[in-house]
């Protein structure tokens, strides 16, 4: 009987995650904000006091404008925002 190793590595591969996937157009680091462009197109504002990062960024700093990220949404007294930042490890070359 051959078990499939999908059930040892719950992890899926790099782009196929849980996650929207957008990409950040816009930084607004005097304001704490920033701007993320949805695959629909719709752009969706974050907090940096509020969005909780996973992945290669530690704290909204290292966030960069044309960086494709995961992310999840959510409703605040603002209306919908961006919850969630997951960023990958940037390529090389």
């Amino acid at each position: 009987m051959i078990i499939s190793d999908s059930q040892d590595n719950p992890t899926p591969p790099l782009g196929e995650d849980y996650y929207h996937h957008g990409v950040i157009v816009k930084l607004f680091p005097s304001n704490n904000m920033g701007v993320v462009r949805t695959e629909s197109g719709r752009e969706v504002r974050f907090s940096y006091d509020l969005v909780i990062l996973s992945g290669e960024a530690k704290t909204p700093l290292d966030l960069r404008e044309g960086e494709r990220i995961g992310y999840d949404l959510g409703w605040t007294s603002g209306g919908l925002r961006i919850t969630k930042i997951k960023t990958y490890p940037r390529s090389i070359g």
